[in-house]
C-alpha cells in the first residue's frame, strides 16, 4: 500500500500562523482606523468649530457653511429673502422721496451704531439702506424707511444662532438674544453724532412672509419715531421673525 503524507497548510491557520494578516486587519488596524477617523471628525466638526465660534468676534464662513456645528447652531449661509432687496429693487428716486421729506439726503452716512445695554450690545454698525440681505459684517437699515429720529419707522435687521455661541461682536450672532429684550427695556443709536433714547414697546413672532419692512408701527399723525429690529426665531432656526418694536423717548 502506497504510504500518504499529509501536508498541513497553514496559510489560512490563524492558530498555527505566527501572524494572519486578515484576522489582524480585522482585529487591530479597522477599528484603530475607524477611532481616529471618528477623532479627527469630532476635532474638525465639532470640537474646533465650538472653540472658534465662542471666542471669534468675525464670522469664518469655511467653518460656518462646512461644519456639523456651524450648520446645526445656524451659521450657515441665510438671506431674509422675504425683504426683496437688492441693488435695483428700489431706485434712486425712492431714497429721495424717503430721505427729503425730513431730512438733507447729502447728509446721510453709510452708517450709524445700534446699543443694547441689556445685551451687552454696544456701538454695533447699521448699514444706512443696506441692499445686503446677508449682513454678516454689519446690521442692515431696510432701504427707504425712516432714519434714526426721524418721523416713521426705521426697519434694522440682523442674524442669530443658538444662543450658546451668542458674542455681541459678531454680526452672525449679534441678534440671538433679541427675544429678551421686554417692554420698557431701552436701547440706544448714535447718528450723525446725535444719540437717540428708543423705549421696547412690544415683541411679536410672525411668519417669514408676513414681514413688512415698510409698514409703519405707529400713525403717521402722531408724527413719532419708531424702530423695529428683525431676526430669526427661535434662535439658530429660519422658521419664524421676532419683530421688537420701539418708540423715541429722548
Amino acid at each position: 500500500m502506497e504510504k500518504k503524507i499529509y501536508i498541513k497548510d497553514e496559510s489560512f491557520d490563524p492558530i498555527y500562523r505566527e501572524v494572519s494578516r486578515g484576522f489582524y486587519a480585522k482585529t487591530r488596524i479597522f477599528p484603530s482606523l475607524l477611532f481616529f477617523s471618528g477623532l479627527f471628525v469630532f476635532a474638525t466638526q465639532v470640537l474646533l468649530p465650538v472653540l472658534v465660534f465662542k471666542t471669534q468676534d468675525t464670522p469664518l464662513e469655511f467653518l460656518d457653511n462646512t461644519t456639523i456645528v456651524g450648520r446645526v447652531a445656524g451659521f450657515s449661509d441665510f438671506r431674509f429673502e422675504e425683504l426683496k432687496t437688492d441693488p435695483g429693487v428700489l431706485g434712486e428716486s425712492d431714497y429721495i422721496e424717503k430721505d427729503t421729506a425730513s431730512s438733507d439726503k447729502a447728509n446721510v452716512p453709510e452708517s450709524f451704531y445700534l446699543s443694547i445695554p441689556k445685551l451687552k450690545i454696544e456701538d454695533a454698525v447699521v448699514h444706512t439702506n443696506s441692499p445686503d440681505l446677508n449682513p454678516s459684517s454689519a446690521l442692515g437699515h431696510y432701504p427707504g424707511t425712516a432714519l434714526p429720529g426721524e418721523n416713521g419707522n426705521a426697519f434694522i435687521y440682523g442674524h442669530s444662532v443658538l444662543p450658546w455661541f451668542f458674542n455681541p461682536k459678531n454680526y452672525k450672532t449679534i441678534f440671538s438674544t433679541l427675544n429678551r429684550l421686554e417692554p420698557g427695556d431701552e436701547f440706544y443709536i448714535t447718528y450723525n453724532n446725535r444719540t437717540y433714547t428708543y423705549a421696547v414697546e412690544t415683541t411679536k413672532e410672525v411668519q417669514p412672509n408676513q414681514v413688512d419692512p415698510l409698514a409703519e408701527v405707529k400713525p403717521k399723525f402722531l408724527n413719532e419715531s419708531t424702530v423695529v429690529l428683525m431676526t430669526c426665531s427661535p434662535p439658530g432656526t429660519k422658521l419664524r421673525r421676532l419683530l421688537v418694536s420701539g418708540v423715541l423717548i429722548d
